[in-house]
């Protein structure tokens, strides 16, 4: 058909259909994005399993140092630069989704960014092209290449970590994993890694892609911790001693999870598999590991036992069985909101809180207040708070919330009483009354306020005072401080007149305090010695 002699109206036609196909090629649909969306949320998933499976791997091998820290030490040192290598190449790698998320949807910087789900802009590709490709037809000098680099260099430097009888055998893994080479075969203009890759994609395939080599960096470090920790025995495979194991990553649920749990035998051949069994139950096992689970119901301590049977390492044609039990506690949802100073909020002023709920990271855990505000309070952390609350006293409320593998469940509500801040203590020379040497009265500077028996730090400001004095057979006299809490020089001057037994008395004593009031406290009534 490309050899005939086309009519003019057939050209126009063609030149059509092109035009068409490459509009259709830009138009992204809706169901596309959402499966990349639904592609990135099945990788954090995954990312968060694999995180817990490697938690477990240097937990054992923390274990291994106390029991044998000579012979395990080399292969120890070894994954913990396993680790650094993964860690630096995961944190690139977030800071770059954290970057294309922001810039793609005007993020301000500071500002939390929006789930992926949440996207405004899920379908742009501009943003994400000219951060990772510019505007280079190759590609190569931006973001993109940067990833290249650091990923061709963590290949090498976690290679040269390795044991040199290793290395064949991860190479060929990390390639396989990591594959940074350009295209055998250019299409559409794409003949390089960068563009091949990152070149025209919408932003939610963008990020989808960069969390499936989160996930490669993860399986990674899972794979050659494994291999380290299996390696610390491997040469003297002879053993006198086995001992089941059961590892869950919690034995505190909430009903209605999943309860899971790790069980295998301590010292056992890689190449073969125990037979595993719980209630009667077979377990499948992989790598010498069987994992049971079951749905927790019903509130209280849950107690399960089984059978390990592996084979003897002194006559392999017999069985050892191995029995073990373990058990899990199920509880009702549950969640802790307690006031750090007293079991009230006080309005006008910044108050502690903590939110937590038992087994669940601080990080999955909201509380939404009604009746005031909170805001995490950057010195204590996560978990902690700040409640301010305004207006007139009353009653308010704190509901926390929980993720639950992307489930968000109520795990309480929680009452507070808002009550004004107390009255402070107007205090002269740390006295609210009674006698005192005129030596000491004539030597203080002012009225003080104190916040007696409260725990927050306040500090009230006296706004004025009134000063008097009234002695035996002498006219009483009066002074006044309409700026402040400081003695005047005419009231020093009366203090240092006064004689013993006369009266001295301070009164309309106004104090400005931080919720914003203005507050008339207590006289001090004083006697000369």
């Amino acid at each position: 058909m490309a050899g005939q002699k086309l009519s003019p109206r057939q050209k126009m036609i063609g030149m059509m259909y092109l035009v068409l196909t490459a509009l259709l090629a830009l138009n992204v649909s809706k169901e596309i994005i959402n499966a990349f969306v639904t592609i990135n949320d099945s990788l954090e998933v995954t990312i968060g399993n694999l995180s817990g499976k490697n938690t477990q791997a240097y937990a054992a091998f923390d274990k291994q140092m106390q029991t044998d820290a000579a012979k395990t030490k080399p292969f120890y040192d070894k994954a913990k630069v396993v680790k650094k290598q993964c860690d630096d190449l995961y944190a690139f790698v977030a800071t770059l989704k954290d970057t294309l998320v922001r810039v793609t949807d005007a993020i301000p910087a500071g500002t939390q960014t929006t789930p992926l789900n949440q996207m405004k802009k899920q379908d742009d590709y501009d943003e994400p092209t000219r951060i990772m490709c510019g505007d280079k037809q190759d590609g190569r000098g931006f973001k993109a290449s940067e990833l290249k680099s650091r990923i061709e260099s963590f290949k090498k430097s976690v290679i040269n970590t390795l044991d040199v009888g290793d290395r064949a055998k991860f190479t060929k893994r990390l390639d396989e994993l990591f594959n940074t080479n350009d295209p055998p075969k250019t299409e559409d203009g794409k003949k390089s890694w960068e563009m091949a890759n990152f070149y025209h994609n919408p932003v939610v395939a963008t990020v989808a892609l960069l969390s499936k080599i989160q996930t490669d960096v993860k399986n990674a470090e899972s794979e050659i911790v494994t291999h380290l920790l299996s390696a610390i025995s491997a040469a003297d495979f002879k053993f006198d001693t086995l001992a089941p194991k059961v590892i869950a990553p919690s034995s505190y649920v909430i009903e209605g999870q999943e309860y899971s749990a790790d069980i295998f035998v301590a010292a056992m051949s890689s190449t073969s598999n125990p037979e595993i069994s719980v209630g009667g139950s077979q377990l499948q096992v992989n790598g010498g590991v069987g994992t049971y689970k079951v749905r927790a119901s019903g509130v209280g301590e849950k107690k399960y036992a089984g059978i390990i049977k592996v084979k003897d390492p002194s006559d392999p044609n017999k069985l050892l069985e191995l029995k073990f039990e373990n058990s899990y506690i199920v509880a009702k949802p549950s969640a802790s909101v307690s006031a750090d100073k007293m079991n009230v909020i006080y309005i006008g002023v910044p108050n502690p809180l903590t939110v937590s709920v038992p087994g669940v990271p601080d990080e999955k855990v909201k509380a939404i207040p009604t009746g005031f505000t909170m805001s995490p309070d950057p010195k204590a952390g996560r978990g902690h708070f700040l409640a301010e609350a305004k207006g007139q006293p009353g009653e308010g409320k704190v509901v926390v919330m929980a993720d639950f593998n992307g489930k968000s469940m109520q795990m309480g509500d929680f009452r507070f009483r808002l009550k004004r801040i107390p009255d402070p203590v107007a205090k002269v020379g740390g006295k609210k009354d009674g006698n005192i040497p005129k030596s000491a009265l004539a030597a203080q500077q002012g009225i003080i306020p104190t916040m007696e028996g409260f725990d927050f730090e306040l500090y009230p400001k006296v706004l004025s005072f009134k000063m008097s004095r009234y002695g035996k057979g002498r006219d009483p006299v009066e002074k006044s401080n309409e700026g402040g809490g400081a003695l005047t020089s005419d009231m020093k001057s009366i203090i240092e007149q006064a004689r013993a037994g006369d009266k001295i008395l301070f009164e309309y004593i106004k104090v400005s305090m931080p919720d914003g009031t203005t507050r008339t406290v207590n006289s001090i009534p004083l006697t000369v010695q």
